[in-house]
């Protein structure tokens, strides 16, 4: 299917009128320019106009068609209707052959766009005239670009430093960036048997607040330890990690190099890494993969697409690109109890499974009751994610599955970008949610994070200084029945005293439950920092369930 080149930045004619004066002559009683082509007229006229339609879609089986169309389908939808960005004419031709029919909720989104930014320098020159407070736990007032994400996590870790450690992700971004996160906990450096909460933003590169509310939250909890009891009672009992951009390149190509509805990565042909400036080009601007469709968990299946330049390819096989990987290592190297993915837009708490044919998942009844009440402090809906519409490749239906921890993913308000006026308010709610938000719905997670009843527990006795290791290898299923080699490999220290608690997920994954498979096991070793091993053990522990695993022989030994 033809797609044409998206949000190609126009740029207006110059029109000048030269005067020749010579000596002498007389000059014309009055010169008028010609005024400039209206940008939005020229964009129709170029067929480059981009629209945000409302699709009716009454019926499960239209949002199903509706999907198979390869459109760029908004993250926002309701029981008669998705949202669709459409690009040109021809997007519009193609609705109307399948017989749909919409209503138009923005006709023109680079002028809305233009817009935002004139209401963002408004905001910002409010606050600095005090007329309005600069409410959020940074005091920024204005979106952040890549360069002040990682100056700001810089900037923590160095004020913070027994509490804020930066990392660094397993792998380099397409275009050669490091993608960076930030560890927070009390005594960071030595926090290991701690659960994990672990908060993400900007998967999808056009959605900004994703990303500002994941680092804001950061902010908060260093600022506020010591002061929120809240807060404190989290850092002292789990290790937070953020990372508050996924997708470095296809954030740094929305933000500023004005092609503002980039969703997907840099990915320009499958298998090669791009050239220089490459994925900035007109030409490319459908190109990439989607992030958020390539997990293992269901991968290839329905509400991903195989078209190259659909705004949900898939890419060419699980785990094909770098920044999944990433998360992929991150998950896999720390016993994570929770997860939230952050988006924009439509207001939604979505926890698996994100296809309907699936089943419920094993642990149904605790996932919706987390999601409810989260879902009460920031008065979105919570539902399973194929409510939205059907996806498979998703983040948490390969991180649940595969780990047992809940993820959920958040959808903030009622477009990609709004003015940055509405980020205070998605982070701390307004009017009935006042005080509340999503920083209330975030500490509830972390709360999660923490509750024994939610995740595992392993104690035991062992040798100072001795490093522990859990690990479970086992494959994941595609959609297409492919089988992938997996592996969940996180370690502790033991404490000086000689023992340890060990929070972590359970040892049986929930798709083995679900699939009426037995009971699994970690495998437990016990090693010299060097990497000897001196002792292994089998654990099996259910959800809410203890342990105890003294290890004898490693300490005689080591």
């Amino acid at each position: 299917m033809f797609r044409p080149a998206r949000w190609t930045r126009l740029v207006p004619l110059a029109l000048a009128a030269v005067l020749a004066v010579g000596a002498g002559s007389q000059l014309p009683a009055t010169v008028q320019a010609s005024a400039p082509p209206d940008r939005k007229a020229v964009a129709e006229q170029n067929d480059e106009l981009i629209q945000l339609l409302r699709v009716n879609t009454p019926k499960q089986s239209d949002r199903k068609r509706l999907t198979s169309l390869d459109l760029d389908l908004a993250e926002s939808a309701g029981p008669a209707y998705t949202d669709v960005v459409a690009y040109g004419k021809s997007d519009l031709r193609l609705l109307t052959l399948a017989g749909f029919t919409w209503s138009v909720l923005e006709d023109d989104l680079e002028g809305a766009d233009r817009e935002r930014e004139k209401a963002d320098a408004e905001y910002a020159q409010a606050v600095r005239n005090k007329a309005v407070l600069a409410t959020l736990p940074s005091g920024r007032t204005a979106y952040r670009q890549l360069a002040d994400f990682t100056s700001n996590m810089a900037s923590l870790a160095q004020q913070y430093p027994t509490k804020a450690k930066l990392i660094n992700l397993k792998e380099k971004s397409l275009e050669g960036r490091t993608v960076q996160g930030l560890e927070i906990s009390h005594n960071v450096a030595t926090s290991s048997g701690k659960p994990v909460f672990l908060m993400m933003g900007l998967h999808h590169a056009r959605e900004w607040p994703s990303g500002e509310l994941t680092i804001e939250f950061a902010y908060d909890l260093l600022q506020n330890d010591g002061v929120d009891t809240r807060i404190t009672n989290i850092l002292e009992k789990s290790k937070v990690i953020i990372v508050p951009v996924v997708n470095p390149d296809g954030f740094n190509l929305s933000r500023t190099l004005g092609y503002e509805m980039k969703r997907k990565n840099c990915r320009i042909t499958n298998g090669q890494l791009p050239t220089a400036g490459q994925c900035a080009q007109s030409t490319n601007q459908s190109r990439g993969v989607d992030p958020n469709r390539n997990y293992s968990g269901f991968w290839g299946g329905p509400g991903a697409s195989t078209s190259t330049t659909s705004e949900t390819y898939r890419g060419p096989s699980a785990f094909s690109e770098p920044e999944t990987r990433n998360i992929q290592s991150l998950v896999s190297a720390h016993q994570v109890t929770t997860l939230i993915t952050n988006h924009t837009y439509s207001n939604l708490v979505l926890r698996p499974p994100g296809y309907a044919a699936a089943a419920n998942t094993p642990d149904e009844t605790m996932y919706k009751a987390l999601g409810d009440q989260m879902a009460a402090q920031n008065a979105y809906t919570s539902q399973k994610s194929y409510q939205l519409y059907d996806t498979t490749g998703t983040t948490e239906d390969w991180s649940y599955y595969a780990t047992g921890g809940l993820g959920f993913t958040f959808e903030h308000g009622s477009s990609f970008h709004p003015a940055f006026s509405n980020v205070p308010n998605y982070y701390f709610g307004s009017g009935s949610t006042a005080g509340k938000g999503n920083r209330a719905a975030y500490l509830l997670a972390a709360e999660s994070t923490i509750n024994p009843a939610r995740h595992s527990v392993v104690t035991g006795t062992g040798p100072a200084g001795a490093v522990l290791r859990l690990k479970k290898s086992f494959t994941t299923k595609t959609w297409n029945g492919t089988l992938l080699p997996d592996v969940l490999d996180t370690t502790m220290i033991v404490p000086a005293d000689g023992t340890y608690t060990w929070h972590t997920n359970p040892s049986t994954r929930p798709i083995t439950i679900q699939n009426g498979g037995g009971t699994e096991s970690w495998t437990l070793t016990c090693e010299r920092p060097t990497g000897q091993v001196l002792e292994t053990r089998s654990v099996t522990v259910a959800r809410g369930g203890s342990v105890t695993a003294n290890l004898t022989a490693c300490s005689a030994a080591f």
